[in-house]
């Protein structure tokens, strides 16, 4: 079957080496984007470029490690310039550890913070003011269902604060076309997943997520979509 390239447009993916970065960056390949592949793993992401240029697009690899936020400026111009512009921004990028509060390491917390809320912000501080300049952007983050339990607790703080970033970054943006959304997946089928008493094969797998990416991407510009709650259809727990 013959992929659809009837929309295109220039693509930064964060976190574009990870389970669903992966899947969302070899999606948007076979549909004809420009892209962007940000990771800090030099190899991972060299490996998913090769994959997105087999596809007959552009691909270009940036190395940033997101967590330290002061790198993320030059990131997002680098990928800029080498696209010759940009139109949408999709970070699949996170980190999660778990711990009881009274018990935590603050510097895994402050990583925490820094790699999934803190980076988010830096990286649409810098991508807008690109994507604004044309109508139909998007800025699209992937976060989690969130629910409280026990040793989340800075890992759901970050989620939260995300979610109300992107909330009032729609209403920043929403009068020059851009779109703001968060997915908020449950489990997803990602190498992060170390359970034993789980069945993968009923997990939210990260095509779903690439899927409901180009979803978001596709809609008429009349709407916008600002939260998606993916959830297995059925309960992966064995």
């Amino acid at each position: 079957m013959a992929s659809d390239r009837s929309i295109q447009g220039k693509v930064l993916v964060a976190g574009a080496s990870g389970g669903m970065g992966r899947a969302v960056s070899r999606l948007l390949a076979k549909r004809g984007f420009s892209l962007a592949l940000l990771g800090r793993d030099a190899a991972k992401v060299n490996d998913i470029q090769t994959d997105c240029l087999d596809e007959g697009t552009e691909a270009h690899s940036i190395i940033c490690d997101i967590s330290q936020t002061d790198s993320i400026r030059t990131a997002v111009s680098e990928s800029i310039e080498k696209l010759g512009g940009l139109n949408y921004l999709i970070n699949c990028a996170g980190i999660s550890k778990r711990g009881l509060l009274h018990e935590s390491d603050l510097a895994d917390a402050e990583m925490i913070l820094n790699s999934n809320l803190k980076a988010h912000l830096y990286l649409a501080r810098y991508a807008l003011e690109e994507i604004n300049k044309q109508s139909g952007g998007a800025v699209i983050r992937i976060g989690a269902f969130n629910h409280a339990y026990s040793g989340a607790n800075t890992y759901t703080a970050a989620n939260l604060g995300a979610e109300g970033l992107a909330a009032v970054m729609f209403e920043d943006v929403r009068e020059y076309g851009t779109r703001v959304c968060t997915i908020k997946p449950g489990w997803v089928n990602t190498p992060l997943v170390k359970a034993d008493n789980i069945d993968k094969s009923l997990m939210i797998q990260p095509d779903d997520i690439a899927k409901t990416v180009l979803f978001i991407i596709e809609l008429p510009q009349t709407a916008c979509v600002t939260e998606i709650t993916i959830l297995p259809q059925r309960s992966p727990y064995i």
